[in-house]
């Protein structure tokens, strides 16, 4: 190989690296936007719960994030939001996940001629 091939070799991948870099680095734009959005709206106590929370359970995590930034973008934070706050959010998605996990049974028997005596119960009295 000559130096003129390697050069453009050398050209055409940093132009690759260059590409990628730019297509990650506007995923990593949004979420340094989300993050400084975020900051403005939690105490930094509020802030550590929540990161402590997307170690664990990062699902969770976004969608509190997610709430968050609906109701600042809908003007209902009027202050900035503590740990408190957040750990009664997570308890409210928590609360809404068991409602769709739950599964409930009903049982709705057919009424035959022998049910509609009533008298039959009297010797309890």
């Amino acid at each position: 190989m000559d130096d003129a091939e390697l050069e453009a070799i050398r050209a055409a991948r940093l132009k690759e690296l260059q590409k990628s870099s730019g297509q990650g680095g506007s995923q990593e734009g949004q979420s340094s936007g989300l993050s400084a959005a975020l900051d403005q709206v939690l105490e930094p106590a509020a802030r550590e719960r929540l990161s402590r929370v997307n170690m664990v359970r990062p699902d969770r995590a976004k969608a509190v994030e997610q709430y968050i930034m609906r109701l600042a973008q809908s003007g209902q934070v009027r202050r900035k939001l503590g740990e408190s706050d957040i750990v009664e959010i997570l308890n409210g998605l928590a609360r809404d996940e068991q409602k769709k996990n739950e599964t409930t049974i009903v049982f709705s028997r057919k009424q035959t001629a022998l049910d509609e005596d009533d008298d039959d119960d009297d010797f309890f009295d």
